[in-house]
């Protein structure tokens, strides 16, 4: 497609506003200022309590205020390349705002999603998942969704849930951790370990849950898992929302971004080990101090021995 098909600034003059859609009730405008900008623009039907906002997004400069007894929100790009990152950002205010009937809840809505973005845009430099990003994230999604919320409920799940950091484990119940790894069935059970931390705790037990994955058109995608995933924290307290989406941006996910490439996963197999003693790893006690990373495989072929039963685990 054309910029002209893609871009809503694409044919506007300078200092212009166009209205987004004349069925939507809030007052939503595309707009570009005076020096040729792009901007998003929305108006309420009275003045903001306040006109403060502590919301920084890299590249775009935020302005709220009150005018004629109505309150004004701008967004507006500084560099005009970066309109997609732009527009995507827009496009799920206005999705936001749809939500909304009332100004006042609208507002405040738009607010938290603008914190989120502030959030997202401060880890990322570009909208785009790898392959192997998306292969870990659907691992964690799927254990989340199937396994462990089942077993001890929606906030202790994603509670537990520690996200992306790869200096410690994927989950950390009161009882055990739990480390997961996610590996293309083509190229057999073989897990990438990137830290000598994943593999060691000293004061609970300590098992590694390994997800073979195939790309399938008839598979999953981590876009399904967090559709499923939302449904189910939908009535837990907003802080356990939070914390879930936060857990979703540190990965690199954002909701309302539309993603050029989006894999779907079928799951060939699940297996867990218990990760004691002699299970094959790089301890931190055991590295040279001079060593300040580390980054190994290891074949899960070889380790039978130490298999267990994932329902056993939890």
């Amino acid at each position: 497609m054309t910029d002209k098909l893609l871009n809503p600034w694409f044919d506007m003059l300078p200092d212009s506003i166009r209205r987004i859609n004349s069925e939507i009730d809030h007052d939503l405008f595309w707009m570009m200022d005076q020096t040729g900008n792009y901007g998003f623009y929305l108006k309420t039907t009275k003045e903001f309590e306040t006109t403060q906002i502590d919301i920084r997004l890299r590249g775009i400069s935020l302005i709220k205020r009150n005018h004629e007894n109505c309150g004004e929100l701008f967004l507006i790009l500084n560099r005009q390349n970066d309109w997609e990152l732009f527009f995507s950002v827009c496009k799920d205010i206005i999705s936001i705002c749809l939500a909304y009937y009332n100004n006042e809840e609208m507002v405040y809505a738009v607010e938290n999603r603008l914190k989120r973005w502030q959030a997202f845009l401060m880890q990322n430099t570009e909208i785009s998942l790898s392959l192997m990003i998306q292969m870990g994230l659907f691992a964690e999604l799927m254990f989340l969704n199937k396994v462990l919320i089942p077993k001890r409920g929606v906030a202790n799940a994603i509670t537990a849930w520690g996200g992306p950091e790869s200096d410690r484990q994927d989950f950390s119940l009161d009882d055990i951790s739990i480390e997961i790894k996610s590996y293309k069935t083509s190229r057999g059970p073989q897990v990438n370990i990137s830290s000598t931390h994943q593999l060691f705790t000293d004061v609970k037990p300590l098992f590694l849950i390994a997800y073979g994955l195939t790309e399938a058109e008839n598979g999953q995608s981590i876009v399904d898992l967090i559709s499923e995933l939302d449904m189910l924290i939908s009535c837990e307290s907003i802080s356990i929302i939070q914390v879930f989406e936060r857990k979703l941006i540190e990965f690199g996910y954002m909701p309302g971004i539309t993603y050029d490439v989006i894999y779907k996963f079928t799951v060939d197999s699940l297996r867990g080990f218990i990760v004691e003693k002699d299970f094959p790893r790089i301890l931190p006690h055991q590295t040279s101090p001079e060593i300040i990373s580390v980054n190994y495989s290891i074949d899960l072929q070889l380790c039978t021995r130490f298999e267990l039963d994932v329902n056993k685990i939890i």
